[in-house]
């Protein structure tokens, strides 16, 4: 009898073991839940891969941060950025982990080639100063934050390894503004947006591939931060769960001219700052060896702005004595 009934426990104990979830099986389950909206059944899914002994690294991490977006959509911000910075502290050195966890936090990505290079330098910070809701952000290397008003119109988007260069152009089709774009500021992006104001999302996508943007009246210039103009400050770019606004990058040169428009395929640099100077009835005096081509199209942009965007796209400064401009040599060779 009590053989029999040793047999019968161990059946059934064979029985639940036979009947438990594998980690891949929660995983499904968890997103499945997550699809459906019940954020509840889905965290309690992932939380049981996190811990689960058997499951991979690729899974756990996966759970911890697929843990960290349910409670973030349940409105548990203490909880998800707990999942969040326990997936970071147990795996992110992995770079598909941390791959992960910054599509996750709302981070654009940039190309593979890019990322190679620059994913260990990425700064994930958690800021508990208000424990009920601790914000996470992301620091992209060199990458100065507080361009961004964020206020502009709000789009969708959902690019998936796109040329940045298309979507400038987009950016300059759907905003109306002159997009003006810096010679070699080139890379591909991955990221997705529903319903974020176009200068935020301009502004995260930047950032994973070195550049930033900046908006003076109706110009958004785009490059690397260092020549954008105005004393730049520099600091962590933040993308947070509840989207701070940016701080100051520092003083611009002001622009009071009156506007023009124009529209220059292939023409002559220094005729180019002379005919432009001329709406201010100025001279313009250009050192030897300063030469160059322009392909440039303004709207109704401040002659001196236009100016000065001319000077800097081709690697020279200027400053203005009266109704004289003198055109200062470059650091380098200008671009053509």
């Amino acid at each position: 009898m009590r053989r029999r009934l040793a047999w019968s426990v161990v059946a059934v104990l064979a029985a639940v073991a036979a009947g438990a979830e594998e980690p891949a099986q929660a995983l499904a389950r968890g997103k499945l839940e997550a699809d459906l909206g019940h954020h509840a059944v889905a965290a309690e899914a992932f939380a049981s891969v996190a811990g689960a002994s058997q499951a991979t690294a690729p899974e756990r991490w996966e759970a911890l941060v697929r843990l960290g977006v349910a409670r973030r959509d349940a409105d548990d911000a203490k909880g998800s950025v707990d999942a969040f910075e326990e997936a970071l502290r147990t795996h992110g050195k992995d770079p598909d982990a941390l791959r992960f966890l910054l599509q996750a936090l709302g981070s654009a990505l940039p190309g593979k080639e890019r990322w190679d290079e620059v994913w260990n330098q990425v700064v994930v910070g958690v800021d508990r100063r208000v424990p009920e809701r601790p914000r996470v952000s992301v620091a992209w290397p060199g990458i100065p934050f507080g361009l961004c008003p964020c206020s502009g119109a709000p789009v969708d988007l959902d690019l998936a390894d796109a040329d940045i260069q298309d979507v400038f152009r987009l950016f300059a089709d759907t905003s109306g503004l002159n997009v003006v774009v810096h010679p070699g500021t080139m890379g591909r992006v991955t990221y997705r947006a529903k319903r974020v104001p176009w200068d935020e999302v301009l502004e995260r996508i930047l950032a994973p591939n070195g550049f930033a943007a900046r908006i003076d009246g109706n110009v958004v210039e785009i490059g690397p931060p260092q020549k954008l103009g105005g004393e730049l400050s520099f600091s962590a770019a933040a993308i947070t769960l509840d989207i701070g606004r940016p701080a100051n990058l520092g003083e611009k040169r002001p622009f009071t001219g009156a506007p023009i428009s124009f529209d220059y395929q292939d023409k002559d640099l220094v005729e180019t700052l002379r005919e432009v100077a001329a709406h201010a009835h100025a001279s313009v005096e250009v050192p030897e060896g300063v030469t160059g081509r322009v392909f440039f199209k303004l709207d109704e942009v401040p002659w001196d702005q236009a100016f000065d965007l001319l000077v800097r796209l081709n690697g020279l400064t200027w400053t203005r004595t009266g109704d004289v401009i003198r055109i200062e040599p470059p650091r380098r060779a200008p671009f053509r």
